[in-house]
């Protein structure tokens, strides 16, 4: 494990890698813009503690997890305290890869916010991202039930039927 801090990273070309984009869409689109700011600080704060994982190559590193130091790093203001911050950092390579990296990190992400998040419109999105292959890998099931993200992300399912959603369909 090595150290780098946020303006290194910054200086660096740094992309999602390809097969968890959808993932990072999530966290982008339907959870971030629902944390109040206070608790966006504090998750920024843990995103510098956490181990982040790239593939490395020449040109750019392919971000694997840590979905709050991706927005850390695009960020165009951002405070020079944060730029001198120090990450821990890990290069992997595709051998080493499990989609179950960023998923769990972001089923915790949701399980840890889920009284603001529209959690039916969130599992429609992971159903959809899921193949028939990654839910084998990861529950030994071809499906998603709404079961196991209940299960999760820690709530019954009475209670997720219960939850209102606004764009669900």
């Amino acid at each position: 494990m090595n150290t780098a801090s946020i303006a290194k990273l910054q200086r660096t070309t740094i992309l999602i890698f390809p097969q968890f984009i959808g993932l990072f869409d999530i966290y982008t689109n339907q959870i971030r813009p629902l944390i109040d700011v206070h608790t966006l600080e504090i998750e920024q704060s843990l995103a510098y503690s956490k181990p982040t994982l790239f593939i490395k190559n020449e040109e750019k590193w392919l971000l694997v997890n840590n979905f709050e130091l991706y927005h850390l790093l695009k960020s165009p203001h951002i405070d020079q305290k944060i730029l001198k911050q120090e990450m821990l950092i890990s290069d992997i390579n595709k051998e080493q890869l499990k989609f179950g990296i960023p998923f769990y990190e972001l089923i915790g992400i949701i399980a840890q916010h889920k009284k603001r998040l529209d959690l039916k419109l969130i599992y429609k999105y992971l159903n959809e991202l899921l193949t028939k292959e990654t839910n084998q890998q990861l529950f030994g099931k071809n499906i998603f039930p709404i079961t196991i993200f209940c299960q999760l992300i820690n709530i019954t399912e009475q209670t997720y039927h219960k939850r209102p959603s606004e764009n669900a369909s």
